[in-house]
């Protein structure tokens, strides 16, 4: 066979194996909940630490009350994309870095009919553990900003 027949077959099957694995991660996500302090406000948070429910985070839900959220847990810094896959609601996306606030990026909105492969991916300003989700809107009604202590 010809060397680039089996280049497109690799790629086929490990495009295959790639968007396998991350659908079937959706359907093994299971959260720990917790509870993330900024300034004098709590959030109830579903605690996202395994590669599925980072993978799936707010994906598919209806809606976040103003007092809870959705908080990721890397194993090490790093500057990790974001994306609205399956969103159905705006946020807000708090970067986390040594417990601080390092970054705000408001108002993410979804993007209905976009191909996975489409979406637009949000980025940390510097390299980040943790990340908090919240409702859009809701990191300027409650005045965070960057270098805002972080309790979780």
């Amino acid at each position: 066979m010809n060397i680039k027949i089996y280049i497109i077959l690799f790629g086929i099957i490990l495009g295959m194996s790639l968007i396998g694995y991350f659908y079937v991660a959706n359907f093994l996500a299971t959260y720990k909940k917790a509870t993330v302090e900024i300034n004098d406000k709590s959030f109830k948070v579903d605690v996202a630490e395994t590669m599925g429910a980072r993978a799936k985070g707010l994906s598919g839900r209806e809606k976040l009350d103003d007092d809870e959220g959705m908080f990721f847990i890397f194993g090490a810094a790093g500057n990790y994309g974001f994306w609205m896959k399956n969103m159905k609601f705006p946020i807000d996306i708090l970067w986390i870095k040594d417990n601080r606030i390092a970054g705000i990026t408001s108002d993410v909105q979804p993007q209905a009919g976009v191909s996975d492969f489409s979406l637009k991916i949000y980025y940390p300003p510097e390299s980040v553990k943790h990340v908090l989700e919240v409702n859009a809107g809701v990191a300027e009604k409650l005045g965070f900003k960057i270098g805002d202590l972080v309790r979780f």
